[in-house]
């Protein structure tokens, strides 16, 4: 009967024991930016820029700007964002995709319409929505949100 005393020894020795780890850190640092546009109506708009991390070489860049529509109290009402990927080159930027999505917040707030365009370096989502009241549509409210990025590639 073979031992294999030689086979433990050497594993459990330091010395002949080598050990590799690779540690993968992920750190997905999204930068955001909020503004606030009081409207005539007496709702308000807060938007927020959500911009994806990339590369510090790609002249590439996709954000999201999401607008909420809130009344007077602060409660939301409903939610047009408009995500988009931008290229820029330092003298110029070009809007490459639009994609628009709309949610109510309220349960008294129904979406009735969205759509996303883009144009130079524009991306723009639209929204309709409209306030019931005993399943009568009692206000309608249009929200539109543009994202920009600059030759530079800043975003507004």
């Amino acid at each position: 009967m073979k031992r294999r005393i030689n086979y433990e020894k050497n594993y459990y020795n330091t010395n002949n024991l080598k050990q590799y780890f690779i540690l993968i850190i992920s750190c997905v640092c999204i930068r955001t930016k909020k503004e606030i546009i009081q409207l005539d109506n007496g709702y308000y708009l807060e938007t927020i820029i959500e911009e994806t991390p990339t590369t510090r070489a790609s002249n590439q860049k996709t954000a999201k700007k999401t607008g909420n529509y809130k009344n007077a109290q602060g409660t939301t009402m409903f939610s047009v964002t408009v995500t988009g990927t931008f290229t820029y080159t330092g003298s110029s930027s070009t809007c490459t995709k639009s994609i628009a999505s709309a949610t109510s917040k309220n349960a008294n707030w129904k979406i009735s319409s969205k759509s996303a365009s883009k144009s130079g370096n524009k991306a723009t989502a639209k929204a309709t929505a409209k306030r019931y009241v005993d399943g009568t549509a009692v206000e309608t409210q249009n929200c539109t949100v543009t994202l920009t990025c600059s030759s530079n590639g800043s975003l507004s």
